[in-house]
């Protein structure tokens, strides 16, 4: 564990607390604690973003602490657009991506590599995470029982990986030379797109839904974690570790 004693790793762990409250009070206290959640992690990144003078997207703690934050913000969106109250499900969520942020991953700042010095830098690594994110609530608003709040957002994310998918295209044609190197990220970038996209066509029953929206989370996960960090996956992705 690497506990972080400065201004940052405070933000960090009042964070996990709020998650973790959100998650077990009664919902009315549990959602305003775990909406403080929002202007927190925007200030954990801002102070980042201060510290390492560029937007904190480097490594998987600096994408990280986008995480949060997003989960906060559409649980109030869900709230006010589907009348779903998402608390404790997102507060869950939350307290999942928030605890590794302050106990397990390394804060070490480092420079921005060459190949991220583009303008496609923040869309492309940002389309990402607000994707991963609303995917892999989907799956627990599913779960839950909200299929119509679910499916929205298996909408929006989808959207957005498939922009992030071309936008990081250009990118790579423009830093690499090619459009599609068949770098192991890559490839499961493109699974997941894959497996999001057959979530449209098949029946439209319970089961199937939780099984596409459950291999569909698998492969955000191990893309993420395993494909992101195993030296089995050497590429031109590798300096997006920890």
């Amino acid at each position: 564990m690497t506990v972080k004693t400065d201004f940052l790793g405070f933000l960090l762990m009042a964070q996990v607390a709020l998650a973790a409250l959100g998650a077990l009070l009664p919902r009315r206290w549990g959602r305003w604690l775990w909406l403080a959640v929002l202007p927190l992690g925007a200030a954990a990144i801002a102070t980042r973003w201060v510290a390492v003078g560029h937007p904190p997207m480097r490594n998987l703690f600096e994408a990280f602490l986008w995480l949060p934050p997003i989960l906060a913000a559409a649980t109030a969106l869900t709230r006010w657009r589907e009348g779903v109250d998402g608390t404790r499900l997102d507060a869950a969520l939350g307290f999942v991506v928030a605890f590794p942020l302050a106990f397990v991953f390394s804060a070490e700042e480092g420079f921005l590599p060459p190949a991220l010095q583009s303008p496609l830098f923040v869309p492309h690594v940002l389309g990402y995470m607000i994707a991963y994110a609303l995917m892999a609530r989907a799956f627990a608003l599913e779960v839950a029982g909200h299929a119509v709040a679910a499916r929205r957002n298996v909408a929006a994310g989808f959207f957005l990986v498939t922009l992030a998918l071309a936008l990081g295209s250009v990118w790579g044609n423009e830093a690499w030379g090619a459009y599609w190197q068949w770098d192991p990220k890559e490839q499961w970038s493109l699974a997941t797109w894959l497996l999001y996209a057959a979530f449209f066509h098949v029946r439209d029953s319970r089961p199937w839904r939780l099984a596409f929206l459950g291999a569909g989370l698998a492969a955000i996960v191990l893309t993420v974690t395993w494909i992101n960090l195993s030296k089995l996956f050497p590429g031109l992705h590798s300096y997006a570790g920890l």
